[in-house]
């Protein structure tokens, strides 16, 4: 059975662990969450455990985004496996990994790059090169309109994925890329640990760089029957505290 949530009640809830934690004045963000949709996860995705997740996350798109909705996006193996599913919002979070995701998406059970999706919120959320051209005279002649660069949006994204990835230096790299550029991109990766492993690269970055944190679900189905102020407090330590007080 879908997990049921009393949105404006887990909004109010977030407000209040905020200014708990220490954030008085609520930022503007934009906030993504990533998505693994590799084999190994297929599980969790079939059975609604994830879709479950993203209705825990749901109140954060409401609290912080200004458009109320939270930005998905799902990634595998490789470049093509990057994919902007849309938003996430009141009106369509249930049932919203079978309705949008399972078979539907690019990369459906395939294997785990990290790289190429990060690429891909960032480029979403304006902070590298992903648009902005101008046709030629080609182009002008068929009616191809000039595209606008993205506009540049802070934002929050969460990653959560269940495995171990094939491009450590590559996502090494776009992370480090990022942070030399000061985006103002704060990635916290949630690793969903369904075998009992761990996650040392997840662990790593989140000490190398930061504006990168990283949090370990050992149970994920109890996880999404925790309540707001325990997900919350898992969510908001000190490091994503003082991100979100930036100015």
């Amino acid at each position: 059975m879908a997990l049921q949530l009393n949105l404006e009640k887990s909004k109010a809830t977030l407000k209040l662990s905020l200014e708990k934690a220490g954030v008085q004045k609520t930022p503007v963000l934009d906030i993504g969450v990533v998505l693994d949709v590799s084999g190994s996860f297929q599980d969790e995705h079939a059975n609604g455990t994830t879709t479950d997740l993203l209705t825990r996350l749901a109140p954060w798109g409401l609290t912080f985004d200004p458009d109320r909705k939270i930005d998905i996006f799902t990634f595998s193996s490789g470049p093509q496996s990057a994919h902007l599913v849309g938003p996430l919002n009141e009106a369509n979070y249930q049932n919203y990994v079978a309705n949008h995701i399972i078979r539907k998406v690019p990369g459906w059970n395939g294997g785990t790059d990290y790289s190429y999706v990060l690429e891909l919120a960032l480029r979403e959320f304006g902070w590298i090169d992903g648009g902005g051209k101008k046709p030629g005279l080609l182009g002008r002649m068929f009616g191809q309109k000039e595209t606008a660069e993205k506009e540049k949006k802070r934002s929050l994204v969460l990653f959560i994925t269940d495995g171990d990835n094939d491009d450590k230096e590559r996502a090494r790299q776009v992370l480090r890329q990022s942070e030399a550029r000061k985006d103002e991109v704060y990635f916290m990766f949630l690793g969903v640990a369904n075998g009992g492993g761990g996650f040392p690269f997840l662990e790593s970055i989140g000490d190398e760089f930061g504006n990168t944190g990283y949090k370990k679900i050992a149970d994920v189905r109890k996880f999404v029957r925790k309540s707001d102020e325990e997900i919350n407090a898992f969510l908001l330590d000190r490091e994503l505290v003082d991100w979100l007080n930036r100015e």
